[in-house]
């Protein structure tokens, strides 16, 4: 007999543990646990992973509604299977179910089998299982993850949010009671379908819960109904319709999906940050979409704690491409990278933060860059050419640094976008020849802002490694400060005058053809990148950084508590002495300097090229040279000296600067070089005649700059002569494709030549 009861029990042991093996919705909150949005399981259903954290009155409720002895028996409870026969007989149908809560999991693994004796059977066999394999806590658990709660929704986590907008911790008991009885009834909650039932069975609920005598191991603490609270509960109105799936972060939560699907998924975003950005994005869309640009995205990131805390992949109202996630998009970078090169430069000393740079039409190594006005200053301070974004300095400063150089720093800062090899970029790298993402931009920043705070803010001691950011601190902090003296957008005009006005270090980038906008900007911890255009590409009139992208970064800036801040260099970083007027270490006759700081370096700028000791006549009205007037007559001055193209434009928009006087009569001609040059063409350039709007061959326009505009050129070509200019130096010409040589002489006889092949 007892090898037969061993065998019974040997084979008991063998029956297969329930399990549930259903798909769950990828829900996503955010930190403070607020729901930002979910994903439906596979199967369709609102089934949220288990947090199995759940209010004592759920639990009190359940236990009291569907198994009051749950905590004394083993699966299976004959008591109230025989009263619930008794009752069932009696009235002619089934008024009483006998099943314990266990029995219940059971039938919700086996997916509510026929009611039949023999299924019963199975259900007692594998209810006593489930209990010998898992603690009472547990079971309770499977339960409240797995009971229906009506139409597609399936466990307390999503009963909780869809019926009362809440989490399962928080249920009053009116929200407890109602969920407990649901189970039982789950088409009660329904608007229109006997919702007096569902009214009836709660308030009878919690009448019982009054007088309830569930024993529970004291672990649990479930608590007990008072007749104050059982009056309040009972005012509670039953839920309306199910509440709409919040989605405040839709594509943050696809790009999660990939890596954590079916799970509940706690990230950094700030709730109503999140929302906030939201709202600002929509109100920017509604000016937008006048404009027929559509799509826009924003991400802010915590570059101290690395953390993302909002993140907007598009327009959610966009009429086009409102699922496309241009977070993570790759798109022409524009602008956006110029601070990279300029902080590089910084670094191994080869640029001065006010160093003049040139400003003017060039043609390197095949590229012609044009500013985006479509004007020249002729002579820049870099930091004035940072925050005007002016794009041949920056192709110039490319050339010197090297574009093969800074394609590899640009792959260290992780632009995946940076598909290509050097060359296939050029020099066209710097002003939008390639792409990248605003994730991966904001990060590149970010990562700045962390050498940067390393360096000096007191409350962040993290060290940040050479190998994560190639900038040094000082590098980052100088950068950073000309950026922080960027023009602002028009609606941002007066800003300084507000107290509340927080200080950003910025920087925007416009894509060729309008299709790319982009502003990125800093504060103490915070890093707020824009991309604002079409999905598809669509360029359009007006879509710049400044224009669009800049004042919606302003507005979700306004909104965070912080500032830019930071020095603008460390205490690490060296004081050095430069030229007043052109920002490079002064030479002997520059006449007025200043202090800088910069990274503490070797400097291989060379001293100041543009300060001369130029000789004159006793008048001081004429230049001489040695070999042409008397020494003891000569006289010396010191002059800002360009070069003839740089000054050419320069001339234009400075009033103050001083040309050198003309030759003295007697002396020899000057060096073509120091008196005139070519704007266009460049040296041994190929040329393309321009074709007008009705598809005719137009006229191509040579242009010279002469240290004096009334000195008269005159124009040859093969040895044709063209005519001669005065004043405005450019001659049109007609001319069908070939070679030919250009010469131009002035009237002192300086002379330039060109060689050019016309396309």
């Amino acid at each position: 007999m007892g090898s037969v009861i061993l065998g019974l029990f040997l084979l008991f042991l063998c029956l297969p543990v329930p399990k549930f093996d259903d798909p769950y919705s990828t829900v996503l909150t955010a930190k403070d646990g607020e729901l930002l949005g979910a994903r439906i399981a596979d199967d369709e259903q609102w089934r949220f992973p288990a947090t199995n954290s759940y209010s004592p009155k759920y639990i009190a409720c359940v236990l009291e509604y569907e198994d009051q002895q749950f905590f004394r028996h083993s699966g299976f409870n004959p008591v109230s299977f025989i009263q619930a026969m008794v009752q069932n007989i009696q009235a002619g149908e089934v008024v009483r179910g006998g099943s314990t809560l266990s029995m219940q999991v059971v039938r919700l693994a086996r997916k509510n089998q026929p009611r039949t004796y023999r299924e019963k059977l199975i259900e007692i066999l594998l209810a006593m299982r489930l209990e010998l394999h898992y603690s009472k806590k547990s079971i309770l658990d499977l339960y409240a993850a797995n009971a229906p709660f009506g139409g597609n929704v399936v466990g307390i986590d999503a009963a909780a949010w869809r019926y009362f907008h809440t989490t399962p911790d928080q249920l009053t008991w009116s929200e407890a009671a109602t969920l407990a009885v649901l189970p039982n009834s789950p088409a009660l909650i329904h608007p229109g379908r006997a919702r007096e039932r569902l009214l009836d069975k709660r308030n009878t609920l919690l009448l019982r819960m009054t007088t309830s005598r569930v024993h529970a191991p004291r672990r649990f603490h479930l608590p007990k109904l008072s007749p104050d609270d059982y009056e309040l509960a009972l005012l509670e109105n039953l839920p309306d319709k199910p509440y709409d799936m919040p989605m405040l972060a839709y594509h943050y939560l696809m790009l999660q999906e990939k890596e954590h699907k079916g799970e509940q998924i706690h990230s950094s975003l700030d709730y109503h940050l999140q929302k906030n950005v939201q709202e600002i994005m929509e109100r920017h869309h509604q000016m937008n979409a006048m404009n027929q640009i559509e799509n826009a995205a924003v991400l802010v990131y915590n570059y101290l704690t690395q953390e993302t805390v909002a993140y907007v992949g598009n327009n959610p109202t966009a009429k086009d491409a409102s699922m496309i996630d241009m977070v993570k998009a790759q798109r022409s970078t524009g602008s956006i990278m110029k601070p990279f090169l300029f902080a590089a430069m910084l670094d191994e000393g080869t640029l001065l933060p006010t160093m003049t740079l040139p400003d003017i039409p060039m043609s390197l190594s095949g590229y012609t860059p044009k500013n985006y006005s479509g004007q020249y200053w002729g002579a820049v301070p870099a930091n004035v050419a940072l925050q005007q974004s002016l794009n041949a300095p920056f192709v110039y400063l490319l050339k010197e640094f090297g574009h093969q150089r800074f394609h590899s720093l640009l792959r260290r800062l992780s632009l995946k976008g940076i598909v290509f090899d050097a060359d296939h970029y050029g020099l066209s790298l710097i002003v939008g020849g390639a792409e990248a993402s605003l994730h991966d931009l904001v990060h590149a920043y970010g990562r700045m802002g962390r050498k940067l705070a390393a360096a000096v803010n007191e409350e962040f001691d993290e060290e940040v490694p050479d190998n994560v950011v190639p900038f040094s601190a000082d590098a980052v902090a100088g950068t950073f400060d000309v950026m922080k003296g960027l023009t602002r957008p028009t609606n941002q005009i007066g800003w300084s005058g507000f107290s509340s006005a927080k200080q950003v270090a910025w920087k925007t980038g416009t894509s060729f053809g309008f299709k790319d906008a982009w502003a990125i900007g800093l504060t103490d911890r915070y890093v707020v990148g824009v991309w604002v255009g079409n999905a598809d590409g669509e360029g359009r009139p007006g879509l710049t950084g400044v224009g669009v992208a800049a004042p919606l970064m302003f507005d979700v800036a306004g909104i965070l508590k912080d500032s830019y801040t930071y020095p603008a260099a460390t205490a690490a970083a060296m004081e050095v002495e430069v030229c007043a007027e052109s920002g490079y270490p002064p030479s002997e006759v520059c006449p007025h300097t200043k202090k800088v700081k910069m990274p503490n370096v070797e400097l291989k700028t060379g001293v100041c090229p543009y300060h001369k000791k130029v000789f004159l006549d006793s008048t001081r009205q004429y230049q001489v040279l040695p070999d042409c007037y008397p020494v003891n007559q000569k006289v010396f001055e010191t002059y800002f000296v360009l070069p003839p193209v740089m000054e050419w434009f320069y001339k234009k928009h400075s009033s103050m600067y001083r040309p050198l006087p003309a030759l003295y009569p007697a002396c020899a001609t000057a060096h073509p070089d120091e008196v005139m040059a070519f704007v266009y063409p460049k040296s041994d350039a190929r040329v393309s005649i321009p074709i007008g709007i009705k598809g005719n061959r137009q006229q191509v326009i040579f242009e010279i700059a002469h240290r004096n505009p009334r000195k008269t050129i005159y124009w040859t070509l093969n040895n044709r002569f063209l005519g001669t200019t005065r004043l405005n130096h450019q001659m049109p010409i007609d001319v069908e494709k070939g070679r030919y040589e250009l010469r131009c002489v002035d009237e002192d006889g300086v002379e330039l030549y060109r060689r050019i092949v016309v396309n």
